[in-house]
């Protein structure tokens, strides 16, 4: 059966990840999202983050279908067999630094053991990996896009006094500052989206994870007004706007170490 996001994909649209991808660098963007160019790896972030994911959705699926909470053992062992599968697929996944394999494999089951130990736990919880489409107003012209944003929340969960949370799970090498909560452009697109999807009061947390030393769990609560989601409307039009026309150039700086796309990019 094809996944309820699958179907949402199938049609014309556009993420966060895309909007921020072309901000970063715009011929990155144009090779992932408009050339379709084969990656030459995968970042290890993307796929210990991917890991960790299927770790934490197993525990709040759990929790939503009324069955025993998973214990810290089951969230590890769900982690491993998730991390070890990322290194089955036919495109490579590319570490960082001394990274090993094996040396991620035990901060990620450090990692979600202090999820197990540290989360709180949720009144109700009444999605996971909950998909959303919505249809976005151009502020120039008063009109749809033909594209929709397409994306996914995590968790939704649902506090005892009846109001609503969207749950958005990271993990980072360090405690995030003010700067970058103020600027996540996908918390402003979820409390864009919330209302459009019948979560009109839901404010977004997140729970990130940090790979440091003594691994931690870090629990953020930001929050936009109407004038960052404006201001999120002229930035994704101003991208789609540049995208349509072709305007893609590279930002030749550090992201390129790390970049899938950089050979084919340098080589064009």
């Amino acid at each position: 059966m094809i996944s309820t996001l699958a179907v949402l994909r199938a049609e014309q649209h556009f993420s966060v990840s895309a909007i921020t991808s072309y901000l970063l660098c715009p011929m990155s963007c144009a090779h992932r999202y408009i050339y379709k160019t084969p990656p030459t790896h995968r970042s290890g972030a993307l796929a210990f983050g991917s890991a960790i994911h299927s770790a934490l959705a197993l525990f709040y699926s759990c929790l939503m279908d009324g069955r025993p909470e998973p214990g810290a053992e089951e969230l590890a062992a769900s982690f491993t067999d998730s991390w070890r599968r990322q290194f089955d697929d036919d495109i490579p996944v590319l570490l960082d630094g001394k990274a090993t394999p094996g040396s991620l494999e035990d901060k990620g089951v450090e990692l979600v053991k202090v999820f197990h130990e540290q989360a709180p736990r949720p009144h109700k919880v009444i999605g996971v990996e909950e998909p959303f489409s919505i249809e976005v107003i151009d502020p120039q012209t008063g009109t749809p896009f033909a594209e929709r944003l397409v994306g996914v929340f995590d968790a939704v969960v649902e506090d005892a006094d009846g109001t609503h949370r969207i749950l958005e799970h990271k993990t980072a090498a360090r405690r995030w500052g003010r700067t970058r909560l103020d600027h996540d452009l996908q918390v402003t697109a979820y409390t864009t989206a919330a209302p459009l999807v019948g979560l009109p009061d839901a404010t977004v947390t997140l729970q990130v994870l940090l790979k440091t030393k003594e691994p931690a769990l870090a629990v953020y609560s930001p929050t936009r007004t109407d004038r960052d989601r404006q201001d999120l409307l002229q930035v994704i039009s101003g991208v789609l706007c540049a995208i349509k026309v072709g305007a893609f150039y590279p930002v030749r700086d550090w992201p390129c170490q790390s970049c899938a796309h950089a050979g084919p990019c340098m080589a064009g």
